[in-house]
């Protein structure tokens, strides 16, 4: 039963041309950015077989991976001042410039030391910084302009429509992977043929294509921007910086419950994302080279990440349906729950579940579906609608920032726990962060469903302000004849 009505939102949209061509732009943006994230954590283990001779070069692959993420809390910390200043589709253009460079750039990755085959791994932590630094830029910039994009009503389901691309770029993953990995090989098929790593050169170079395909249509709309007139924030006041809105008390909650539930979420959910192959080989019990496309699903690499994906993407369209009626903040609540009772069970009964594969694998799936239906939706949402305009994409891209910086300790973290203390401790650890989020989510996290998003007089100095439908607002202006100043 879903109790939103998906069908109207979309007819909506089609009345509303520009509406429509934002939600297409942010939601394709989002897609980018997953596919860019996550690719690494196949095409790793291709690389690894390439360069390493099996799982043999683990701190290198570790840098490789956290090395997107670090370039996207620069890119959440500048890019959303940037869309203040310059406007949202501005600063999505450039942002998305970056994925694209970034991604065609990590395709020719090649050994900077032709007998240390390891140091791939060396360039390939340069060039997927700078694509970070784009992709980090579209999480607050996409937020905003799907929220602003909206009305009240339909608020939360668009903009958890939008992020629910993200659960297709990470499905893309492993399909992308097993069509190149059948067409043009693996390693071992291709090493002596020319361009032997042609396979996961294709899978990280293909992460280009959607920015490609989105440039025009963002250049079009960044143009149409620049002769209209530049808007004014309401009230007329002038734009914060990231420093100054930090500085002021009153955000002070709301950014402990949003940036401090992303930074939780985010430690699990890419320490498990990014290294899932890590996991999968200890539920599998597989030693020596990780196999990606062999016969049986034990052998199969990309049909374990595909499940996993196919598991928790129905968790996204479910925080669509129930975005608006079940609220943020319950959505967020139940999803750390079910993740600490998921986690904790896989901590303590692995050993036990390791003799049923299947059973392991859709337990940890379940891990993903409730993070989806969960805090991977709210905490989207929640920045975008608890500032106001001055310092809405500033604040957004701190929590982003917030955020990544979770995911980058979680990844750099997630292989040593697993090598030295097992990933029953990884689970434990994950369980305690998303315990953690429950505590955060219930005292500092505002429940907005129904109301507008927050006013602009949070950052004026305006002792006359009064609520209307949840938000503040400066009372009107009148007149001598005292008629409202229009």
């Amino acid at each position: 039963f879903c109790q939103c009505n998906c069908r109207s939102i979309l007819v909506r949209m089609a009345q509303d041309g520009k509406q429509l061509r934002n939600t297409i732009i942010a939601a394709f943006s989002n897609l980018s950015t997953a596919y860019n994230l996550v690719n690494i954590n196949l095409a790793h283990v291709v690389m690894e077989n390439q360069y390493c001779g099996g799982d043999n070069c683990k701190a290198s692959v570790t840098s490789a991976g956290t090395a997107c993420l670090v370039g996207a809390i620069t890119g959440q910390l500048t890019f959303g001042y940037v869309g203040d200043c310059l406007g949202r589709a501005r600063a999505l253009q450039l942002t998305m410039v970056l994925s694209i460079f970034g991604a065609l750039a990590s395709a020719f990755a090649v050994p900077f030391n032709s007998s240390n085959g390891s140091s791939v791994f060396v360039f390939l932590c340069i060039t997927r910084l700078l694509l970070g630094v784009g992709v980090g830029g579209v999480y607050p910039l996409a937020a905003t302009i799907a929220m602003e994009s909206s009305d009240g009503d339909n608020r939360g389901r668009l903009a958890s429509l939008v992020f629910s691309m993200q659960g297709v770029g990470t499905l893309l993953v492993p399909l992308v992977g097993m069509v190149f990995l059948y067409t043009c090989g693996t390693f071992d098929d291709r090493k002596d043929m020319a361009f032997p790593g042609l396979s996961w050169r294709l899978i990280l170079g293909i992460g280009a294509l959607p920015g490609i395909i989105l440039m025009p249509f963002m250049w079009n709309d960044a143009r149409n921007r620049a002769v209209a007139p530049a808007p004014q924030t309401p009230g007329g006041s002038s734009t914060l910086t990231l420093a100054q809105a930090l500085r002021q008390r009153r955000y002070w909650r709301s950014i402990v419950g949003c940036a401090g539930g992303w930074f939780l979420f985010d430690v699990t959910f890419y320490g498990n994302t990014l290294f899932a192959p890590t996991v999968l080989k200890t539920v599998f019990h597989q030693n020596g080279q990780t196999p990606t496309i062999g016969s049986t699903l034990e052998d199969n690499l990309c049909w374990q990440l595909a499940i996993l994906a196919l598991i928790g993407l129905p968790g996204y369209y479910i925080s669509v349906c129930l975005m608006d009626s079940l609220g943020r903040k319950n959505i967020q609540l139940q999803g750390f729950v079910m993740m600490t009772l998921l986690y904790g069970a896989l901590g303590l009964f692995l050993k036990k579940l390791q003799g049923s594969a299947v059973t392991l694998l859709i337990i940890y799936g379940l891990t993903y579906f409730f993070s989806n239906f969960g805090p991977n939706s709210t905490t989207f949402i929640l920045p975008a609608e608890s500032f106001p305009f001055q310092v809405r994409s500033s604040l957004n891209g701190f929590c982003a920032a917030m955020g990544k910086l979770g995911a980058t300790l979680g990844s750099a973290c997630f292989k040593p726990i697993v090598n030295w203390a097992g990933t029953d401790m990884a689970f434990f650890l994950c369980a305690a962060c998303s315990l953690l989020g429950v505590v955060i989510t219930l005292t500092c996290v505002e429940d907005r469903r129904g109301r507008q998003m927050a006013g602009q007089s949070f950052v004026s100095d305006c002792g006359d302000c009064r609520e209307v439908n949840g938000a503040l607002s400066a009372p009107q202006r009148t007149t001598s004849t005292g008629a409202p100043n229009a």
